[in-house]
Protein backbone atom coordinates (compact mmCIF):
# COMPACT_ATOMS: atom_id res chain seq x y z
CA UNK A 1 0.00 0.00 0.00
CA UNK A 2 1.25 3.58 -0.94
CA UNK A 3 0.95 6.42 1.07
CA UNK A 4 1.00 9.60 -0.75
CA UNK A 5 1.06 13.48 0.31
CA UNK A 6 -0.08 15.88 -2.45
CA UNK A 7 -0.78 19.84 -1.89
CA UNK A 8 -2.02 21.98 -4.71
CA UNK A 9 -1.40 25.36 -5.32
CA UNK A 10 -3.38 27.21 -7.42
CA UNK A 11 -1.81 30.31 -8.86
CA UNK A 12 -2.88 33.62 -10.90
CA UNK A 13 -6.29 33.48 -9.12
CA UNK A 14 -7.66 36.45 -7.86
CA UNK A 15 -6.97 37.19 -3.54
CA UNK A 16 -4.79 34.93 -1.59
CA UNK A 17 -7.50 32.68 -0.16
CA UNK A 18 -7.33 28.94 -2.11
CA UNK A 19 -9.38 27.03 -0.07
CA UNK A 20 -12.25 26.95 -2.78
CA UNK A 21 -9.58 25.55 -5.16
CA UNK A 22 -8.33 23.00 -2.59
CA UNK A 23 -12.28 22.27 -2.11
CA UNK A 24 -12.74 21.16 -5.49
CA UNK A 25 -9.15 18.55 -5.37
CA UNK A 26 -10.23 17.19 -2.19
CA UNK A 27 -14.04 16.49 -3.67
CA UNK A 28 -12.00 14.14 -5.97
CA UNK A 29 -10.31 12.21 -3.64
CA UNK A 30 -13.72 12.20 -1.46
CA UNK A 31 -15.28 10.84 -4.57
CA UNK A 32 -13.03 7.71 -5.15
CA UNK A 33 -12.80 4.58 -2.81
CA UNK A 34 -9.49 5.61 -1.21
CA UNK A 35 -8.84 6.30 2.67
CA UNK A 36 -7.56 10.17 2.85
CA UNK A 37 -7.00 12.55 5.07
CA UNK A 38 -6.98 16.21 5.11
CA UNK A 39 -4.00 18.53 6.75
CA UNK A 40 -3.30 22.30 6.99
CA UNK A 41 -0.67 21.75 4.01
CA UNK A 42 -1.74 19.12 2.45
CA UNK A 43 -3.48 15.57 1.47
CA UNK A 44 -2.66 12.25 2.31
CA UNK A 45 -3.84 9.42 0.39
CA UNK A 46 -3.38 5.57 1.29
CA UNK A 47 -4.47 2.60 -1.04
CA UNK A 48 -2.87 1.35 -4.34
CA UNK A 49 -0.56 3.42 -6.18
CA UNK A 50 -2.01 2.61 -9.66
CA UNK A 51 -5.46 4.18 -8.34
CA UNK A 52 -4.06 7.00 -6.64
CA UNK A 53 -2.46 8.07 -9.56
CA UNK A 54 -5.47 8.50 -11.27
CA UNK A 55 -7.09 10.38 -8.15
CA UNK A 56 -3.82 12.53 -8.20
CA UNK A 57 -4.46 13.87 -12.10
CA UNK A 58 -7.67 14.29 -11.41
CA UNK A 59 -7.08 16.42 -8.42
CA UNK A 60 -4.01 18.25 -10.12
CA UNK A 61 -6.71 19.17 -13.42
CA UNK A 62 -9.38 20.12 -10.72
CA UNK A 63 -7.50 23.52 -10.25
CA UNK A 64 -7.99 24.31 -14.28
CA UNK A 65 -11.58 23.18 -14.06
CA UNK A 66 -12.14 26.24 -11.81
CA UNK A 67 -10.49 28.77 -13.53
CA UNK A 68 -6.60 28.68 -12.44
CA UNK A 69 -3.81 29.71 -15.45
CA UNK A 70 -1.67 27.76 -13.84
CA UNK A 71 -1.62 24.79 -11.21
CA UNK A 72 1.59 23.77 -9.16
CA UNK A 73 1.56 20.50 -7.31
CA UNK A 74 3.43 18.57 -4.92
CA UNK A 75 3.24 15.58 -4.65
CA UNK A 76 5.50 13.15 -2.33
CA UNK A 77 4.97 8.87 -2.11
CA UNK A 78 6.29 5.98 0.33
CA UNK A 79 5.53 3.33 -1.63
CA UNK A 80 6.53 0.56 1.11
CA UNK A 81 6.64 -2.92 -0.49
CA UNK A 82 8.18 -5.52 1.98
CA UNK A 83 5.35 -5.09 4.82
CA UNK A 84 1.90 -3.06 5.06
CA UNK A 85 1.72 0.45 6.55
CA UNK A 86 -0.41 3.25 7.03
CA UNK A 87 -0.40 7.07 8.63
CA UNK A 88 -1.21 5.75 11.41
CA UNK A 89 1.36 3.16 11.83
CA UNK A 90 3.91 5.09 11.11
CA UNK A 91 3.04 8.24 13.60
CA UNK A 92 3.05 5.11 16.27
CA UNK A 93 6.15 3.86 15.49
CA UNK A 94 7.61 7.14 16.01
CA UNK A 95 5.28 7.86 19.09
CA UNK A 96 6.84 4.44 20.87
CA UNK A 97 10.48 5.45 19.92
CA UNK A 98 10.07 8.88 22.62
Amino acid sequence: MAIVEISIVPMGVQGTSVSDYVAKAVAVVQASSLKYELTAMGTIICGDLQEIWDVLKRMHESGFDVGAPRVLTQIRIDDRRDKPGSPEQKIRSVMEKL
